[in-house]
């Protein structure tokens, strides 16, 4: 295009001069003839014609970058965008993050797939915060070990309980903003409930299905076959919220004041200080506090089956999760994991493991 245009100015040029010539008068006086060519090629016209000319050239010039420049973009790449934490970023290879959910493209670290799981710190045996300040226990041993057998690559974030499930009083339970969000990909360490099921997907249970107690200050004189009017207090998030609680053949149990809990720590205290007459939870909740605390003779289940990865019913995750855990309850590490964590977390203080029967 910029060669037409030059070979355009040639020819003008050429046209003006044979023009000049063509005007220049045969005989007479010389010296007007001159003034005549003169006026016919005078400078100011000649610049002007110049001026057009190097404008079309610019703008031909500019047309041909734009072309190039189009192409280039066409031809780059496009990095996938990663949700994380409500969040989004890339990394800076531009080949895509190597953390986060697995919403919409699925990050890859090694040809792997990469898969984030919510964890808590409040949970005996199975999360807590180790002297270090990490988040420990079996969950996390878990971790490791089911997605190493599965190929794939897995990471735990220390989140809320609330944000994976959560509780309100007079109002049903629900999922977690955090799960819902796809903040993550997974929760682990939550048992199946009736609830639950019709909101979150689940992978097999890897801890069995444990009963749920009511739990006084030691040595209070109580009725623990009527609570009307009593103040109880529940964990936010946990199986055994107020519905579950409503459900019980308990006298009065649809006829209590509830207050939250954030922790199990939390409700033991509340426990202690009187702030509730009583505390309602799963046995594993409060193992680390039982010694300072009446349990009720009964029983309760407020899930229908035990401990598991908890998951939105969209995510694919659970089905990897599966793979991973079949192997290694086929291989026998699952056991010898679960006879590990007593010792390695210290059963004697935060409650022994009770996994499923392999």
């Amino acid at each position: 295009m910029l060669v037409g245009v030059l070979e355009f100015y040639r020819e003008q040029t050429r046209t003006r001069s044979t023009a000049a010539v063509t005007a220049r008068p045969q005989g007479g006086n010389m010296q007007t003839g001159d003034a005549d060519v003169a006026r016919l090629v005078h400078p100011e016209q000649g610049q002007g014609s110049r001026v057009i000319i190097l404008v079309v050239g610019i703008c031909a010039l500019i047309s041909v970058i734009s072309v190039i420049l189009a192409a280039v973009a066409l031809s780059r790449p496009s990095v996938p965008n990663i949700t994380v934490n409500g969040g989004s970023r890339q990394d800076s290879s531009g080949t895509g993050t190597t953390s986060g959910g697995n919403a919409g493209n699925v990050p890859t670290t090694g040809g792997k797939s990469v898969w984030s799981v919510a964890v808590g710190h409040d949970f005996g045996i199975h999360e807590y915060i180790n002297t270090t300040g990490y988040v420990a226990g079996f969950h996390l041993d878990l971790i490791n070990a089911v997605c190493a057998a599965a190929g794939t690559n897995c990471y735990p974030i220390w989140e809320p309980y609330t944000n994976c499930w959560d509780s309100e009083v007079g109002q049903h339970s629900h999922g977690g903003q955090g799960l819902l969000d796809r903040w993550y990909d997974a929760c682990i360490g939550w048992s199946q409930t009736v609830t639950r099921l019709q909101i979150f997907g689940f992978s097999k249970p890897f801890a069995k299905n444990t009963p749920s107690y009511l739990y006084y200050k030691k040595g209070m004189t109580v009725n623990e076959n009527d609570i009307s009017n009593k103040v109880i207090g529940i964990i936010d998030g946990w199986s055994t919220d107020e519905k579950c609680l409503a459900r019980q053949t308990i006298t009065g149990s649809s006829n209590v004041t509830v207050k939250l809990a954030s922790t199990a720590t939390v409700l033991y205290n509340m426990i202690q200080n009187g702030q509730v007459d009583a505390g309602w939870a799963r046995v594993e909740a409060l193992t680390e506090f039982v010694n300072a605390l009446t349990q009720s003779s009964n029983a309760y289940y407020c899930s229908v089956a035990g401990i598991s990865v908890m998951t939105r019913k969209d995510s694919a995750f659970n089905a990897v999760w599966n793979m991973g855990f079949d192997k290694i309850v086929a291989s026998g590490k699952f056991k010898q994991l679960c006879t590990d964590a007593n010792s390695k977390h210290d059963a004697a203080k935060r409650g022994a493991l009770q996994c499923v029967n392999t």
